[in-house]
Order: C-alpha cells, then structure tokens, then sequence
C-alpha cells in the first residue's frame, strides 16, 4: 500500500491570523444582520424613487399623447376639408369641360 503523509496540524502563531478560530464566523453573520435592514430600506427607498420618477416620465408622456392627439384632430379636419374642396374642383372642371365639348349651336341665343 502507498504511505500516508505526514499528519498536518494547526500551529498556534503561525502565519495566520492572530484571531482565535471560533470568534471570526459568528462575527460576520452578526454585522450582516446589523447592516441588513439598512440595506433593505435603501433599496426600497431606491425603488421608491424609481417608482416616483417612472411615474412623472408617464404623466409626461401622457400629456405629450393627449397633445398628438390633438394635433392629429386637427390634421385629420384640414385633410377632410382639403378632400372635400378637391371634390368640388372635380366637379367644376367636369362641368367646364362638358361646356367646351358642348356643340355651339345648340346654345340658347338671346
């Protein structure tokens, strides 16, 4: 069988820290129960001032929405009216035209 190695032990004062074993893993978990509530009340306040500035950007973009709409009223009025002054020529040049192609003689005459 192969040989086992040497035995390794812990030597007091060696080249580790000068803190006993036991007393630096319960500390940790003590100052992270300490500064835990800390951390969660900065996130939610984190999240609460998202939440503020995500709400004025929506109010913002609400009003800009309303503003568009508006516009596009108004767009879509100026479009009807162009269509309908368009129809109107139309119809004019329609009747202009069958006047030209109209025979002259059989104008009435005064």
């Amino acid at each position: 069988m192969a040989e086992a190695g040497p035995k390794l032990e812990v030597v007091p004062g060696g080249a580790g820290s000068d803190v006993p074993e036991g007393s630096e893993a319960p500390d940790r978990p003590e100052a992270f129960r300490h500064w835990t509530p800390w951390l969660l009340l900065g996130l939610l306040l984190l999240a609460l001032i998202g939440l503020g500035v995500e709400a004025r950007r929506a109010d913002q973009l609400e009003a800009r929405v309303t503003g568009l709409e508006a516009d596009l009223g108004t767009a879509e009025a100026a479009l009807t009216a162009h269509r309908q002054h368009l129809e109107a020529v139309r119809v004019s040049a329609a009747e202009l035209i069958h006047l030209v192609n109209q025979d002259p003689d059989s104008s009435p005459r005064d």
